[in-house]
């Protein structure tokens, strides 16, 4: 082991508030301590978690192309589970061979499932025991120990595929039904649950070709992140086995959100970020109260008096009730800033990077910069070293790869992280001036269809000439064959340069359906000529003098049609 890893690191923030005195914000000691999972909860799968858990977070989490990668579609969705009735009507093993086939429904009668699993019904009581022992919010909970194979009555609910819809039917219907309860949970937000509208009527348990299908959730409404206290220890009691230090747990220094996953996603500890359900909710929770938050109220231009006669004053508006009056009543109006991956968050930015083209001209190299974390052993062995193990990449197949980047995308994203930061600060930004002195430069992260991220970069180089702007191009030739080369590397002088070359910097013969958009062998225009000099392109005069035409016919139509408008107008006015 390296000799820095055997020492004890502390963070700046953490330095600079112990310096001063304080506790820092996330330390352990202020109510972030977690306790030890204990065995008969390690031991559950996902589904197994599921039956045990009183709130069930529902999200629609689906597989990405290639690499697996989960993502997430529409919102997460709090709904309470009934525990008790869920496990006391499945059938209890009479030997520990004895497993169910169990499906997690939102509704029973719909086709489609939220996880289908092997349940052993033995961890799951043992799991509740333990749970009843340790958990603040499961000393109530009460557990039929009776119920047997030999005991699973004959006239259980018939075939599945007679008393269920399709994916498509339920969909359907989700979206046809009435959003009451999310205008309640969420005021001022529109919400695009994935929650399956509540049908009381129908049972908690559907039986056919050996598969037990369970909803512990049906017909109950959806619940508020911050409407209950200890939400977040009933929806994950593997990761709170005691229920304490949760969100909304009352702290010496306050904790926003947005601070509170950070600390528990970073943690040592991987049980959050190694849980994918867990991610999406912190997600979730962290932009609903950032959207929350950033909203203002603006009263309407003359109102100084409420519908019903008051007079608004400032202690009016510092009444959340009374102010959510004036909205009802439309005598103010509620603004929301612009939040990270919105529309308007990327339109402010795209006005942020056109006032640097306005400063600082047009920029000098457009770089992109993808992730290769298949070619990174130090991610791979990162991962698994967090896990306690080790493990050999020479011998990792792409599967393996695969599961093992799965496993904990909190750590992989932060290494794709520090090597933009490398990157920047070491080779780019650095005193050798790979590409040249950096004026100023500007990205954006993005995600490819596996997703996985990449950067678009911007970059503008001090004393770079201009495209266009000069009579001799051979200056702009000068300056683009000083940092840029289509040459293939020596193998001999540097074997790995050409290796890297070969292997990510050459565009396929067999060309993929992305190169294929628009009907086209190649929409990059490869393979290309080769050449033995630099050579800039002008467009021809012809193709100038056809976008000069079509300009003045674009320009010819709008005025006759302008002209027709008038002429109606005077029509019109003159008759009447």
């Amino acid at each position: 082991m390296p000799h820095e890893r055997m020492q004890e690191w502390i963070c700046y923030s953490c330095d600079d508030h112990l310096r001063r005195g304080n506790l820092p914000t996330i330390a352990v000691a202020n109510k972030l301590e977690l306790a030890s999972i204990p065995l008969e909860l390690a031991e559950l799968n996902v589904l197994e978690r599921q039956l045990i858990a009183k709130i069930l977070p529902f999200a629609k989490i689906v597989a990405l192309p290639k690499g697996q990668q989960r993502a997430v579609h529409g919102a997460v969705v709090c709904v309470p589970s009934e525990v008790e009735a869920t496990v006391n009507c499945l059938p209890r093993p009479s030997s520990d061979a004895q497993l169910l086939q169990v499906k997690l429904k939102r509704r029973i009668k719909y086709k489609g499932h939220q996880y289908f699993y092997t349940v052993n019904m033995k961890n799951v009581l043992a799991a509740l025991a333990t749970l009843k022992d340790m958990h603040s919010e499961y000393k109530d909970v009460s557990i039929d120990q009776g119920a047997t194979f030999n005991s699973l009555p004959d006239d259980l609910p018939c075939n599945e595929e007679q008393t269920q819809q399709d994916n498509g039917d339920a969909s359907e219907q989700a979206d046809q039904s009435q959003s009451p309860e999310k205008d309640e949970l969420r005021p001022g937000l529109v919400l695009d649950s994935c929650m399956q509208p509540p049908d009381i009527a129908q049972e908690a348990l559907s039986y056919g070709d050996g598969i037990f299908s369970v909803a512990p959730a049906q017909g109950n409404k959806p619940v508020g992140f911050f409407a209950i206290p200890k939400l977040e220890a009933m929806a994950f009691p593997v990761q709170f086995p005691t229920g304490q230090n949760t969100l909304d747990e009352v702290r010496e220094k306050k904790l926003s959100p947005s601070k509170y996953f950070n600390a528990r996603l970073f943690c040592v500890d991987t049980r959050f970020a190694s849980d994918q359900s867990y991610l999406f909710f912190a997600q979730f929770v962290t932009e609903t109260h950032m959207a929350t938050n950033s909203m203002s109220i603006q009263m309407r231009k003359g109102k100084p008096i409420t519908r019903d006669g008051r007079k608004i004053s400032s202690k009016m508006l510092q009444d959340k009730q009374e102010v959510e009056k004036l909205i009802t009543n439309k005598d103010a109006t509620r603004f929301m800033q612009p939040l990270r991956g919105t529309p308007a968050y990327w339109e402010k930015t795209l006005k942020d990077l056109n006032a640097m083209v306005r400063q600082l001209g047009k920029p000098t190299f457009f770089l992109t910069f993808s992730a290769a974390e298949m070619r990174w052993p130090e991610v791979i062995e990162a991962v698994k070293a967090q896990q306690g193990e080790q493990v050999d990449f020479s011998q990792l197949d792409w599967n393996a790869k695969c599961d093992i980047l799965r496993s904990n995308p909190v750590t992989v994203m932060r290494l794709f992280e520090k090597r933009v930061d490398a990157l920047m600060t070491d080779l780019i930004l650095s005193p050798a001036h790979p590409i040249g002195e950096v004026e100023d430069y500007f990205y954006r992260v993005e995600f490819q269809a596996r997703g996985s991220p990449h950067i678009h970069l911007l970059v503008w180089i001090k004393d770079a000439p201009e495209f266009g702007d000069l009579q001799d191009d051979s200056v702009v030739i000068k300056f683009i064959d000083q940092y840029i080369t289509c040459q293939m590397p020596d193998p001999n002088a540097d074997p790995e340069l050409h290796k890297i070359v070969s292997e990510v910097q050459l565009h396929s013969r067999n060309h993929s359906k992305s190169c294929k958009k628009g009907n086209v062998m190649c929409r990059f225009g490869f393979p290309k000529l080769p050449m033995d000099k630099t050579i800039l392109t002008y467009p021809t005069p012809d193709d100038d003098d056809d976008d000069d035409n079509d300009n003045n016919d674009q320009q010819q139509s709008a005025k006759k049609q302008t002209q027709r408008q008038k002429g109606k107008t005077k029509e019109q006015s003159s008759s009447a």
